[in-house]
C-alpha cells in the first residue's frame, strides 16, 4: 500500500540540552518549549530516542518508521533502509548558546570492538550563524595518543586547547566531520547537521559541568590526524559526498523555479527565503516552505522543483543507491 507518494514535512522534536539556547525562535519563528534551553531540533528522525511525525497531507500523524516501510522503494528508490528498517538518515538544526563537550563518535572499526551498544556516526556541519563562534575539530597536528589523554586529564582548557584544533567560523561555513574526528561546536553557533541515524557520542571532557565523561571508550574511537579535510567529491555545489549520503547547498531566485533531484530519496533543508516545493507538473500540488523547514523528497515524485517566492537556499541531502 504504496498510496501517492509526495513532498513530507515533519513535526519537530526538541531537545533541551545545558549548552541550548533559543537561536531557533529568532532565526526561524519557531514556538519552542516556554524558558527551554533548546539545543537540537531533530528535523528528520528515525531512532529508538525520538521518530518523527509526517505534519502535512493525506500521512499526516504517520511516524517516519511507518512511511519507510509503507512507501518502500517509492520512498528511498533504490537505497537501502537501516538494517532495523528505519530510515537511514538523520537531520538536525544545533543552537550551541554554551560550548559543546568534547566527543567523538565511532567509525566502523570501533563499533566492530565495542559491539551492539555502538553505532557508527558520521556528520557534517553547515554554519548558519556564528556570533564570534568556533569549533573543535581534529587533534593537533603530531599530537600522540598518550599527550592528548594527559592533557585532557588535567581539565585545564588552555591544556586541552593545545591537543586540538580550534577554528573560528562564519555562516556558510562547512565542516565534515568522519567518524573517528574529535569535535566539538563552540558558542555562539548555530549549524543544519547531516549525520547517518545514530545517536551514540563519547564525551572527552564536559568542561567542568559534571556530565557522564567516557575517556577510556573515546581514546578508542578518536582516529589521530583525522580532521575531515578537504571534504570528499566536493565540487561546484557539491559540499560532500559519502558512501552514506551526499549534500549540495542549491539556490533558486525569487520568482523562478530548479528542478529538484528525481528517482532518488533527497531531503532539503531550507537556509532561506519561502517558496514551494511542485510536483507532478500541477500547482496543486505543492508543499509550501520558509527557512527552517526541512522536507522530504520520495524518489517516486516527478517533475518535482523548487517555486521561489524570494530567493532561497538549500541543503539538498541525498541518499546514495
Amino acid at each position: 500500500m504504496n498510496g501517492s507518494v509526495y513532498p513530507c514535512r515533519f513535526v519537530a522534536i526538541y531537545k533541551e540540552k545545558i549548552w541550548g539556547g533559543r537561536a531557533l525562535e529568532r532565526l526561524f519563528g519557531r514556538t519552542l518549549p516556554p524558558g527551554a534551553r533548546v539545543g537540537e531540533s531533530w528535523e528528520l528522525a528515525d531512532l529508538p530516542q525520538g521518530v518523527s511525525v509526517v505534519a502535512n497531507g493525506p500521512r499526516r500523524g504517520t511516524p517516519l518508521t511507518d512511511l519507510t516501510r509503507d512507501w518502500g522503494r517509492s520512498l528511498l528508490g533504490g537505497a537501502r533502509a537501516a538494517g532495523d528498517g528505519r530510515f537511514p538518515l538523520l537531520l538536525k538544526l544545533l543552537d550551541a548558546n554554551d560550548i559543546l563537550s568534547l566527543q567523538v563518535h565511532p567509525d566502523q572499526r570501533a563499533v566492530r570492538e565495542i559491539g551492539p551498544a555502538a553505532a557508527l556516526k558520521t556528520e557534517c556541519w553547515y554554519v548558519l550563524e556564528s556570533r564570534g563562534g568556533y569549533v573543535y575539530k581534529g587533534t593537533a597536528p603530531d599530537v600522540t595518543p598518550r599527550q592528548f589523554r594527559r592533557a585532557v586529564e588535567t581539565a585545564l582548557v588552555e591544556q586541552i586547547e593545545r591537543v586540538v584544533r580550534r577554528i573560528d567560523v562564519a555562516a556558510g561555513d562547512f565542516h565534515y566531520l568522519p567518524a573517528g574526528t574529535v569535535h566539538a561546536l563552540g558558542p555562539g553557533v548555530v549549524v543544519a547537521e547531516v549525520q547517518t541515524p545514530s545517536d551514540t557520542t563519547y564525551r572527552v571532557t564536559d568542561w567542568g559541568r559534571g556530565r557522564e565523561t567516557h575517556l577510556d571508550r573515546a581514546m578508542q574511537c578518536i582516529r589521530f590526524g583525522l580532521t575531515g579535510e578537504p571534504p570528499p567529491g566536493a565540487q561546484d555545489e557539491r559540499l560532500l559526498e559519502t558512501s552514506f549520503f551526499a549534500v549540495y547547498r542549491r539556490t533558486g531566485a525569487r520568482g523562478g523555479q530548479v528542478k529538484l533531484t528525481e528517482g532518488r530519496c533527497a531531503a532539503a533543508m531550507v537556509l532561506a527565503g519561502r517558496g514551494a516545493v511542485r510536483h507532478g507538473g500541477s500547482t496543486e500540488a505543492e508543499v509550501p516552505f520558509r527557512a527552517g523547514d526541512t522536507l522530504l523528497l520520495p524518489a517516486g515524485l516527478t517533475r518535482c522543483e523548487i517555486v521561489a517566492a524570494d530567493d532561497c537556499a538549500w541543503l539538498e541531502v541525498t541518499l546514495p543507491e
